[in-house]
């Protein structure tokens, strides 16, 4: 009689795992419920192609999806698509992690004092988190007498990841309370784990010397409600509308959260709407302590959702544009994280039609795929030499299998990544045009990892903001996370500095208008104008 189970060996960096599994079952779905980590960044859908299982004995047939994204070469060497992979038989299998054990770029924070005193039994200690869909970073700031200082900053990837790497796809995963849970639970563990990273200095002899006071945490609003497992379907359809917890500001017990930390509050930054979070109010908060002047300014913080507000003489009006994942690599055939071997700065370098790429990766690593800044800056330099043209239509010689940027062609631009990279600048473009409605801003203060490292000049062929931006264009990094650490801190000097803070908070939320472009007859013309380069 045939037998309906087969011997899976997982094989993980050399340690061998013998499993028995129910032929018929996704090996995906088994692994997971086997405590072993997997990817799935369009949330098992097969859109991406990109998280990958090799067969080293035993690989099926191929089917319709693994044809679809992999070479012959690599069906050939066993390689499939994990959340497609079916269990049909006996089989031997690498779990394919090429991020795994890379450490995510160093968050840019506020100034970083690495003397600060260690001699007073005082101290006191207060965490700043930027909770965001791709990475996580935490900072510690701490006081020891009428000094406050930051300390230092850690990051790691949001291990929600492998229920999908969009927010679409772990609102539609946290339909089942089980995966809510879960998903609450892994930001928690990742959460504490930046903590005790980021105390491990502090201590002595295993112990720290003083207490944590405060941990103030700010995100989109689907991560902030994941992470305290709400109900988050109200994000996932029209018209979005909040229940009485889902925006809110809140400063509870760490405990409550955490299930330690006794002793310690932690404050949830409120959001505005279901597409403008608190790490945009957070971002505000941010700009106002440093006294950035914002009698007529522009605030633009690029990721999946291009968040964006104007300044207008003590009035805000905030907006979100569907961006999509295009500024993170997501979308984009070769795209990767900011992490060592990302391509992260490009030039072009020939004439008629044969080019040639020069690039920088993180870390001078070896080049595994193209981060959000080595894209924009990829399509901007081949609109530039012409390999590109206004329409977005990539040149004859590579529309079919795309413009190598290695000698080993693995990494290439595609024309449908060409096409997203429109889809994306367009609606930054008609996103902030609308928002300004024919003004004309001072300053343009650019947010986000993004923010950070992008070179205006090197992105300038994509047209992506008006032509009034022109040298106003301001970078601020983090400010998500600086929001927070300069929440912290406040929260670190007493309780009355910790209500203004939250009365801050309060009044940035009361004072923003939302404009929903949506509902704009104008901006699906105006959008469409917007994609060409």
């Amino acid at each position: 009689m045939k037998s309906n189970s087969a011997l899976i060996i997982v094989n993980e960096y050399g340690k061998k795992t013998h499993l028995t599994a129910p032929i018929g079952k996704l090996l995906q779905v088994f692994l997971t419920q086997n405590g072993f980590e997997t990817e799935s960044p369009c949330g098992g859908n097969g859109r991406c192609g990109k998280c990958r299982v090799k067969f080293l004995q035993g690989a099926p047939s191929p089917g319709s999806f693994d044809e679809r994204f992999l070479s012959e070469k690599e069906l050939k060497e066993g390689y499939r698509l994990l959340c497609k992979a079916v269990i049909r038989g006996n089989c031997e299998i690498e779990i394919v992690k090429p991020e795994k054990d890379m450490v995510v770029e160093e968050v840019e924070t506020l100034a970083v004092d690495s003397s600060f005193d260690k001699t007073g039994s005082d101290r006191a200690y207060a965490i700043a988190v930027d909770l965001g869909t791709t990475t996580i970073a935490a900072a510690l700031v701490a006081k020891s007498g009428a000094e406050t200082k930051a300390l230092r900053s850690a990051s790691t990837v949001n291990h929600q990841r492998r229920f999908g790497s969009d927010v679409i796809s772990r609102i539609s995963e946290a339909e089942d309370p089980a995966v809510l849970k879960e998903l609450s639970d892994i930001v928690i563990r990742d959460i504490k784990s930046l903590v005790d990273q980021l105390l491990l200095p502090e201590k002595e002899n295993g112990k720290l010397k003083g207490s944590i006071e405060h941990i103030a945490i700010a995100g989109n609003t689907t991560m902030m409600n994941l992470l305290f497992g709400r109900d988050v379907s109200w994000l996932g359809k029209f018209p979005y509308t909040s229940p009485e917890d889902g925006l809110g500001l809140r400063t509870i017990p760490a405990r409550d959260l955490f299930g330690d930390y006794e002793g310690t509050l932690l404050t949830a930054m409120p959001g505005i709407s279901a597409f403008v979070g608190a790490d945009i109010v957070s971002g505000i908060y941010y700009l106002k302590s440093q006294d950035m002047e914002l009698t007529n300014a522009m605030f633009v913080d690029l990721g999946t959702n291009g968040e964006m507000a104007y300044f207008d003489h003590g009035t805000i009006a905030v907006t979100s544009t569907a961006a999509g994942p295009v500024f993170e690599a997501g979308g984009i055939s070769c795209g990767v994280a900011s992490v060592p071997g990302a391509i992260c700065h490009v030039k072009l370098k020939g004439r008629d039609e044969h080019f040639f790429a020069t690039y920088e990766t993180i870390g001078d690593a070896p080049a595994i795929g193209l981060c959000g800044t080595g894209v924009l800056e990829l399509v901007s330099e081949a609109v530039r030499v012409g390999l590109v043209d206004e329409t977005g239509l990539l040149s004859d010689p590579y529309f079919e299998t795309g413009f190598p940027l290695t000698g080993d062609d693995k990494i290439i631009l595609s024309q449908q990544d060409v096409r997203n990279m429109q889809l994306g600048k367009a609606a930054i473009r008609t996103g902030a045009a609308t928002l300004l409605s024919g003004k004309v801003p001072d300053n343009v203060y650019l947010a986000g990892g993004f923010g950070t490292h992008i070179h205006m000049d090197n992105v300038k062929n994509l047209r992506m903001f008006p032509e009034e931006f022109d040298g106003k264009i301001i970078s601020v990094g983090n400010t998500s996370l600086k929001g927070a650490m300069s929440f912290a801190m406040k929260a670190l000097t007493g309780s009355d500095a910790l209500n203004g803070a939250e009365k801050e908070l309060k009044y940035i939320v009361q004072s923003a208008s939302v404009i929903n472009l949506a509902t704009l007859d104008e901006f699906d013309e105006k959008y469409i104008e917007a994609m060409n380069f």
